[in-house]
């Protein structure tokens, strides 16, 4: 007895899936390609709205352009003149400079005018002051027709360089002397020490009424000092071209105010 096996294989039908999963996925598919799309487009379009648009032009061209659009200003000729009225202020015109300049050039020849004729008195006074000093004789006659007392020491030493040359910066009978020079010799001569300034010799010595003033005294003005010699007279180097000399010291004080005195010894 033939026996024939035969195996059957149980299959179950697959089970049917619900339609609904197919077109969820194919929606997601479709949204996942849009979104790309959109990608795309959004980086694509700063270059495209970048990009050189439209119709291309030269260097000439735009050159052109830049030319025929560019702002010019111009001033006006007469802006300052305009600026000036409007301002209220006063403009000085080429003919008000020039009258200027004419007028400066006048006055600088009349400086110069005045200048020579001084220098031309100058050149006077001291051809005198030389003809004088030449005759020795002369001086000595005048200090001796003055009647000058003498303290035998100060006034005595200045007596003694009457008619010596007025030298400024000068400090002995060798070189000449200026004012602060001579007073300076003198009391150095007596043995007081002076320096070689006028202003400030009047830090020296003990200080005097000037009612007081007796010869031998030094006499302080602003910028010159002199001996009171007694009698209202003074000697000095006065100035260039007079020598060591008298003067009347009442003249003095009304011309130059009262001085300071300081006395020595």
């Amino acid at each position: 007895m033939n026996l024939q096996h035969s195996t059957a294989v149980a299959v179950s039908p697959m089970a049917e899936r619900p339609a609904g999963g197919s077109l969820r996925r194919g929606v997601k598919s479709a949204g996942v390609v849009c979104i790309a799309a959109a990608l795309v487009g959004a980086l694509s379009l700063p270059a495209a709205a970048f990009g050189p648009q439209g119709e291309q032009f030269t260097d000439a061209q735009l050159a052109s352009v830049v030319a025929e659009n560019s702002q010019v200003v111009t001033v006006a000729a007469d802006a300052q003149v305009d600026l000036i009225a409007r301002d209220g202020l006063a403009g000085t015109t080429a003919e008000q400079l020039e009258q200027i300049r004419a007028a400066a050039r006048a006055a600088e020849e009349a400086r110069e005018a005045e200048l020579a004729a001084a220098r031309e008195a100058a050149a006077a006074v001291t051809a005198t002051a030389t003809a004088s000093a030449a005759g020795a004789a002369a001086p000595a006659a005048a200090a001796a027709s003055v009647n000058v007392p003498s303290d035998g020491s100060i006034v005595g030493l200045a007596q003694s360089q009457l008619g010596v040359p007025y030298v400024w910066g000068g400090t002995s009978p060798s070189t000449g002397f200026d004012c602060s020079g001579f007073t300076m010799w003198v009391y150095g001569q007596a043995g007081y020490y002076l320096p070689h300034s006028s202003n400030a010799q009047a830090g020296y010595g003990t200080p005097v009424p000037a009612s007081s003033v007796a010869a031998g005294d030094l006499l302080v003005w602003s910028g010159h000092v002199a001996i009171y010699a007694g009698g209202n007279q003074i000697i000095h180097a006065a100035t260039s071209g007079k020598p060591v000399k008298y003067s009347n010291y009442a003249a003095m004080v009304a011309a130059f105010g009262t001085p300071q005195v300081r006395r020595f010894g």
